[in-house]
């Protein structure tokens, strides 16, 4: 597997072989390293890099950490991630295309029936987990062409439980060369 590893204010590009449950293949600079690990408690790990011992100390909960080694200390982060993090959930990958729950849900209501026409955003079913109430909204405007539960029913993260059939964008005067006078 290939990352992009932060390393300080330096990004390196390194693949990921793995060997066993506790080794592991690196490779980045054109070199290769063989590396066993073994974790000795959730700060601290024992590596054997090519045949020579280690301590590395870790500290941080985010998803930038802080790596100690011999004494030195690194900022160590993955790159796409922290790059996706500043941009914020944008572009059409993060706005979710189907109603489905975020976890294992009970369905509580359906506030919409087959056929309706919804809006972007529009509340659709109401889901609980864990005492909470979630809405599940419409992704986009559109019309209902399906409804896959009833209330009451258990479902799970990914499972379709209603079909909107997206509406076509029109494009608007302006598109079409028709500006104001």
């Amino acid at each position: 597997m290939e990352y992009r590893l932060k390393i300080d204010d330096t990004t390196i590009p390194v693949e990921v072989e793995k060997a066993g449950s506790d080794t592991m293949t690196l490779s980045f600079d054109g070199k290769t390293r063989d590396v066993q690990y073994s974790r000795i408690s959730d700060h601290q790990i024992h590596l054997m890099i090519d045949g020579v011992g280690i301590q590395a100390f870790i500290a941080g909960d985010s998803d930038e950490k802080t790596v100690m080694l011999r004494g030195v200390s690194y900022g160590v982060s993955d790159a796409d991630l922290s790059e996706q993090a500043r941009k914020g959930k944008r572009g059409p990958a993060a706005i979710p295309q189907e109603v489905t729950p975020p976890m294992p849900s009970i369905v509580v209501r359906i506030l919409v029936a087959e056929g309706d026409r919804v809006k972007k955003g529009e509340a659709v079913i109401v889901v609980t987990a864990m005492k909470m109430e979630s809405t599940l909204a419409a992704p986009f405007d559109g019309r209902v062409t399906k409804i896959h539960v009833v209330e009451g029913d258990k479902v799970m993260p990914g499972e379709i439980l209603a079909d909107i059939e997206k509406d076509e964008e029109r494009p608007t005067e302006e598109q079409n060369g028709v500006a104001d006078s």
